[in-house]
């Protein structure tokens, strides 16, 4: 082989060793690619559907021909979604389900291309529906509406989370709309990252919550003597001072950051992995807490650092707790009677592992945010509309499921014949569907 060929042979290895080095930046890269597919399917296009209708309400300048045909082909679901006594016992009827369902495909193109942040925030659309009709709001621009609709996406997310027909999708896709790097350093947006990150943990999107994880640790640790009231009030640590929630809110960030590089499949994730989990047992030691939290973390980090005595102790009072079943109950048993007989230079090889952890920690987080009161948390804090926004949330659980059951030629058919049935004027509203 002569040395032109062998340099041109090697040049052309070596870049393509380069173009697949997983760097940082290129798995986060490829996280923000992932997270656009995830939430491009017909569930969240029918749940934009329904937010743009609210936001668009609030349009002052309806000149343009995509706002007109839009606006026209919203009109049933505004309506149903206006009447906001969910309470009342009263359900959306066939015919309405099908009007819906039939504005719906005729704009889904343009819903599915659109980004709902165009139009005015949802507040603004329920200013429209519920406040002075003779009266012309003033609409948020810039930088106000950049925060406030990142708020309202916050709040979705959790929102979601917790609704019982809604769910993760959903709070994924109002965590993908949130840009957090875009507001400035406060104490909303570092709750706003760890909701976020936490999501994104849950979706399996590494790189995106380990990013920001990362600027959560970095300006609490700047930011030691800044209030958090509002990460107080999430957590229910309102018994500790700022400078023990910042305490706190670090080592929770530093355990879901640890979680995240667990998960990636580097050498180097699982080292900085580690060294998250030690920052938050510090922190943890910092407070005395003791809980099925920081046990499980001790237990994993102490089998994994070489610490066989400390393990066993943590595994211990691990395995008395009331959140574990029986199987992880037996799992850390044997965990501890392997540690006990193991011999001297024996490699520490145990059932319990990374899995039980991160469940443990996920469990936690998920049964905070079931015990919080959204509504009234808002209503206490002053925001316009809360009662509506809640009422209409779940006035849209109910007309998606309804809606839903006609997304197939066969259940259209059988709506036809429902539809049919009702006869009179029922027919002549849904005589687009009976063509």
């Amino acid at each position: 082989m002569n040395v032109k060929n062998f340099i041109l042979i090697a040049t052309v290895i070596s870049f393509l060793g380069c173009s697949k080095t997983e760097t940082d930046e290129y798995l986060l890269e490829l996280d923000k690619k992932t997270l656009a597919e995830n939430i491009n399917y017909d569930k969240i296009v029918f749940y934009k559907f329904a937010k743009i209708a609210i936001r668009s309400s609030a349009v002052q300048d309806t000149s343009s021909a995509s706002y007109q045909t839009f606006a026209k082909n919203s009109t049933h679901l505004f309506n149903s979604l206006n009447n906001i006594n969910i309470d009342s016992g009263k359900s959306i009827s066939a015919v309405d389900a099908l009007l819906i369902y039939q504005d719906y495909r005729k704009v889904k193109k343009f819903v599915k291309e659109t980004d709902e942040d165009i139009f005015p925030t949802v507040i603004e659309g329920f200013n429209k529906v519920y406040g002075d009709k003779n009266s012309l709001q003033t609409l948020l621009g810039g930088e106000a509406k950049i925060y406030h609709q990142n708020v309202e996406h916050a709040i979705l997310s959790v929102a979601t989370l917790a609704a019982k027909s809604l769910g993760p999708e959903f709070a994924l896709y109002e965590c993908s709309k949130t840009q957090p790097e875009t507001l400035k350093d406060s104490e909303e947006k570092t709750l706003l990252e760890f909701i976020r990150g936490f999501l994104f943990l849950n979706n399996n999107l590494l790189y995106l919550s380990e990013d920001g994880f990362s600027r959560n640790i970095k300006w609490l640790e700047q930011n030691k003597q800044i209030p958090l009231p509002f990460t107080k009030a999430f957590f229910g640590w309102r018994s500790l001072s700022n400078d023990q929630a910042n305490t706190a809110f670090h080592a929770m960030n530093c355990l879901f950051r640890g979680i995240d590089r667990l998960k990636m499949k580097r050498e180097i994730d699982e080292e900085r992995a580690l060294d998250d989990f030690e920052l938050f047992v510090n922190d943890a030691d910092e407070l005395g807490l003791e809980s099925e939290l920081v046990w499980s973390v001790e237990s994993y980090l102490y089998l994994k650092r070489e610490k066989p005595a400390q393990a066993i102790a943590s595994l211990n009072k691990l395995k008395a707790s009331k959140m574990l079943g029986n199987d992880e109950r037996e799992a850390i048993q044997e965990s501890v009677n392997y540690l006990k007989d193991r011999k001297n230079g024996d490699k520490l090889n145990t059932v319990y592992d990374k899995t039980l952890m991160a469940k443990i920690a996920t469990r936690y987080v998920f049964a905070t945010l079931k015990k919080i009161d959204w509504e009234k948390v808002l209503q206490q804090q002053g925001v316009p509309h809360t009662r509506e926004v809640f009422a209409t949330l779940r006035k849209y659980e109910e007309i998606a499921d309804k809606v839903s059951s006609y997304t197939n030629e066969d259940a259209i058919d059988k709506g036809k014949k429902t539809v049919k049935e009702q006869g009179g004027n029922l027919l002549n509203k849904a005589k687009d569907f009976l063509k």
